[in-house]
């Protein structure tokens, strides 16, 4: 025994050194692979654009960075990844070029982590290295690492997590365990659902190592809660004080159930409220619509668990269709598509060579067949694996009970990758030890998962012209109005029945005054969707511009009978009434867009006007009087609120108004000439 432990640390050293030399090799692999992706995007319009949730991020984390480490109510994001951003914006300034540097060595690093899980829970250096690179060129982490999201934190959080516990598997720690809980609880920071491996790490501490005492795995199992818990408390107690409930992570549960199983979901998202699919609105549309239902103002724990009832309630109505959609949504986890929520890879790769080159290489149409066949290889090893099964399996299930997205689904990569490198690794050892029974039951798994896999179940067409359409969107944010049409326009290439394209073309060449242009499109998008009411508001808008008030009067009319509680749209039609001569209907649309949105200037300003003509000077005095009251700029109200007062005798305050008026509009010639009359007739202050 004594030669043998001086053997074994007499190849120490060398061992040390391979790993050491086999680390770097990924690691610079994987940095220059995301570097020479960086450089080729870099010079792109849409390059320094943040589109989605990235724009929450970066709002939140200037926040931070000025100072609001805090911040106001309880948690709706998962919050690690903004003050991630929040601390280099401190340091370096906002510097998106410099976040994405750090982010690709973040990257980098989460290959060699890859690479010593293969090679722990598979004890060959050949899985590990072949683990490291196959993540170091996978193009959906080269594209995230790059990308302004907190997947780059899902990736290197998973793959460290896979490596304490790769580490445990060839040696049980108690550090290691304490380790592995805070690893777990910074992941579920950025990625809630992550929670859920949680029970499965328990439950292999207690079956793996069944024959140690209960009272050390007791021991590890609280070594193992209390790293989770040295995260994640402080987040419960910051709400607790921010937003008075107590929340580990966020209250977005209940909202995201709803998104992935109404009874209109299709498996990936579907905003609350039609054209609001961004997460500047989700959470506001989530509170209003709840609240609105129950007639209450609710707490964030009451606002998730309404829509967590109605989700339940919508289930239970029609329980076939909810399974057909969670098989649905089961087999887009592992399907060849990488659906995009903002943008995607595959439009990017138009930008980048790599990407190209790549994209049709390494995705999950390849990583699952791989992965199946090397499951089958190393079937004899189950009992040392099976936590990575687990881990896997359990993850996708947690992300096919919402809904699916490339980003969501992206730690199940790590995984799959490990398992890809353990087939490719064991592959040539099976045909020369002539291992044909588990050779040939892994081919045709892996057959099968290709053939499962590999029929798209979105096509990269409609998914490249919804990242035209939101580089569209931000593109309007930035004020670079032709940038974003030349996009719409891509996207209108790409997929000419996307209805939200045409309304969103349609809008930017009505702010421009292009009004053909602008009709033919909305026309175009209402023929797709004529249920949009906004489309046929906006449509009536234009149709007024051209001169054609009939056909817009039509299109208005069509908005209220699909939204009734459309407030501009009842101002609107009150004025084309009232420009009809037809006072009194007028007067009962305004009088319902107050109704709605009592804080409307404009409704009080018209309804006024309608009082004036009818000589109702009182009730046209008091309406002027609050249009002013939430819009004082308003130079027509203080002029026709004067016509009023001088009406009924209050020459001094008409007077004021007027002066008001020429303040605001110098223009008022015939206003200055009638104010030297009314000065005139108001009595004289003595000297």
């Amino acid at each position: 025994m004594t030669r043998k432990l001086k053997e074994s640390h007499s190849k120490q050293p060398a061992t040390l050194n391979w790993e050491m030399i086999a680390s770097l090799f990924v690691f610079g692999v994987a940095f220059l692979t995301r570097l020479i992706y960086l450089l080729q995007v870099g010079n792109t319009p849409a390059s320094a654009l943040l589109v989605g949730d990235a724009v929450t991020y970066d709002a939140w984390a200037v926040r931070i960075a000025d100072g609001d480490w805090l911040g106001q109510g309880v948690f709706y994001q998962a919050p690690l990844y903004p003050y991630f951003l929040g601390v280099l914006y401190s340091i370096f300034g906002r510097d998106l070029l410099i976040v994405r540097l750090v982010q690709i060595a973040l990257g980098a690093g989460s290959c060699v982590l890859l690479m010593r899980a293969g090679r722990s829970f598979f004890n060959r250096t050949a899985v590990g290295l072949a683990a490291g690179l196959l993540l170091a060129v996978h193009p959906t982490a080269i594209f995230f690492d790059c990308s302004i999201q907190k997947s780059v934190l899902d990736l290197f959080f998973m793959c460290a997590l896979l490596a304490v516990l790769g580490e445990l598997s060839e040696r049980s720690r108690n550090r290691r365990w304490l380790a592995s809980g805070i690893v777990l609880g910074l992941f579920i920071l950025t990625r809630e659902n992550a929670l859920v491996l949680l029970p499965i790490l328990l439950i292999w501490l207690f079956v793996t190592w069944n024959g140690e005492h209960w009272k050390i795995r007791m021991v590890r199992a609280g070594l193992l809660l209390a790293g989770l818990a040295a995260v994640l408390l402080p987040v419960g107690f910051r709400n607790l004080q921010r937003g008075g409930e107590f929340h580990l992570t966020t209250s977005q549960f209940g909202t995201n159930f709803y998104i992935g199983n109404n009874r209109a979901a299709t498996g990936t998202y579907v905003s609350l409220r039609e054209g609001r699919g961004h997460a500047l609105f989700e959470r506001e549309d989530a509170t209003n619509l709840a609240q609105e239902a129950m007639g209450r103002n609710l707490t964030p724990s009451e606002v998730s668990s309404y829509w967590t009832a109605k989700t339940l309630e919508e289930i239970g109505a029609d329980v076939p269709r909810w399974l057909r959609l969670v098989v649905r949504k089961w087999l887009m986890v592992w399907n060849i598509s990488e659906v995009g929520d903002s943008d995607d890879q595959y439009t990017y790769g138009d930008w980048s060579s790599l990407l190209r080159t790549l994209n049709p290489l390494l995705h999950f149409g390849t990583l699952c067949p791989l992965a199946a066949l090397g499951i089958c290889l190393t079937w004899n090893r189950r009992r040392q694996v099976w936590l990575l099964y687990a881990l896997m399996f359990v993850y996708a299930a947690s992300v096919a009970l919402f809904y699916v997205f490339s980003r969501y689904r992206f730690p199940l990569v790590p995984a799959l990758i490990v398992f890809a490198a353990a087939g490719l690794a064991f592959l040539l050892g099976a045909f020369q030890e002539k291992r044909w029974r588990p050779l040939g039951t892994g081919v045709a798994i892996a057959v099968v998962a290709a053939l499962l896999c590999n029929r798209p179940m979105m096509s990269e067409t409609l998914i490249r012209a919804d990242t035209h359409n939101n580089l569209g969107n931000a593109f309007v944010q930035e004020g670079k109005l032709q940038d974003a049409v030349r996009h719409y326009r891509h996207a209108l290439e790409l997929d000419p029945a996307y209805p939200d394209v045409s309304f969103n073309l349609a809008t930017v060449l009505l702010h421009t005054n292009r009004l053909n242009g602008a009709i033919r499109h909305y026309e175009q998008g209402l023929r797709i969707d004529p249920d949009y009411a906004q489309g046929h508001y906006n449509l009536g808008i234009a149709l007024m511009r051209v001169g054609q008030p009939d056909r817009a009067l039509g299109h208005f009319e069509q908005a209220l009978r699909i939204e009734p509680a459309y407030a501009e749209v009842h101002v609107v039609v009150g004025s084309l009434l009232f420009d009809k001569g037809e006072l009194a209907k007028a007067k009962e649309h305004w009088k319902q867009a107050l109704q709605i949105k009592p804080e409307m200037a404009e409704a009080h300003y018209n309804l006024a006007n309608a009082f004036l003509r009818e000589l109702s000077f009182e009730q046209a005095i008091e309406h002027y009087g609050q249009a002013l009251q939430i819009k004082p700029e308003m130079a027509e109200a203080h002029y026709n609120l004067g016509i009023a007062l001088e009406q009924v005798g209050r020459v001094q305050e008409a007077v004021e108004h007027y002066e008001q008026a020429v303040l605001l509009r110098p223009d008022l010639e015939e206003l200055q000439k009638r104010l030297i009359v009314l000065r005139d007739r108001l009595p004289r202050k003595a000297p």
